[in-house]
């Protein structure tokens, strides 16, 4: 595994005899489970793997794919694989799904059983329960067909001199991708990472879009909602029409929102920039929406 090119180990302090183990971080499958949004930078996917540590409660050696995701691409974009290297490097065995029995019998063949295997009870694995944050459940999530596929979004990182706090979504339905007129959602998620919230008290978030000549987004400047509740944690999501012809240019989207952390040592205002691709993102993984509540997945 270690040849294997564009990989960054993390940590290796867990190697049993014959055998090395690793975890390897890919692209979320589903993002927004247990709260977790999908990082824009390496260095966000290696928080990533620190928290899933410490929920886990892991000894394995975890290594992170690149942000192009060439680990994932060369071995097949399965978001749950498993794959058995011999000694050489060669590929012993591979599913495009983890079975920890089939597992226990690739390896029995490989290098022979064990004495006394290890089951789950035996782990002694942590309970860690989800961090602490400011309310949830102000602000109604906007009802979203399920047939929505993520779009390419490009945050202007180099723009920016704060981290994104905040991390836009954009999703796609049907019509939208394969005529070029349709329905595009658009979700700020807070990133957990950060522990930040919406100040309520401050200006609410506000969006506006600027599209290339010929393409229609309607509305296409918007101010998010504005509630009572002086702080909370809820998303802010928009859906909006676009009418663009085929090989349109990319969205140009601004949006402006207070970033404040929880324990209140500071609230300030944050404008930042993406560009969104009106074509499918493939690594942008399927939202399941009745499921808001962890360790990134």
């Amino acid at each position: 595994m270690r040849n294997v090119p564009g990989l960054e180990t993390i940590e290796r302090d867990y190697a049993p005899k014959g055998v090395k183990f690793y975890y390897v971080y890919k692209s979320l499958a589903h993002p927004e489970l247990n709260n977790y949004v999908a990082p824009f930078t390496l260095e966000e996917r290696l928080m990533h793997v620190a928290e899933a540590k410490r929920v886990i409660g892991s000894r394995f050696t975890w290594l992170s794919d690149t942000m192009d995701n060439d680990f994932k691409h060369a071995f097949g974009n399965a978001p749950n694989s498993e794959i058995v290297f011999d000694p050489g490097g060669k590929v012993a065995s591979r599913r495009g799904w983890s079975n920890p029995d089939a597992l226990r019998t690739d390896l029995e063949r490989l290098i022979g059983p064990v004495a006394k295997p290890t089951h789950v009870e035996d782990l002694d694995l942590p309970e860690v329960a989800p961090a602490e944050t400011v309310a949830k459940g102000i602000v109604p999530r906007v009802e979203v067909g399920s047939r929505m596929r993520a779009l390419r979004v490009e945050p202007d990182l180099e723009g920016s001199r704060v981290p994104f706090y905040v991390k836009l979504r954009a999703e796609a339905d049907a019509d939208l991708l394969e005529s070029g007129t349709g329905t595009m959602y658009i979700g700020f998620h807070l990133d957990p990472l950060y522990k930040v919230h919406w100040n309520n008290d401050a200006k609410p978030l506000s969006f506006e879009i600027k599209a290339p000549q010929g393409v229609r987004v309607t509305p296409a400047s918007v101010v998010g909602p504005d509630p009572e509740e002086s702080a909370d944690a809820d998303p802010r999501e928009f859906l909006l029409e676009v009418d663009a012809p085929e090989g349109s240019g990319p969205l140009d989207l601004s949006v402006r929102y207070f970033a404040c952390d929880d324990a209140l040592t500071f609230c300030v205002p944050v404008t930042q920039r993406y560009a969104i691709r009106l074509e499918r993102d493939r690594d942008g993984g399927t939202v399941r929406r009745s499921t808001h509540s962890g360790t990134p997945k």
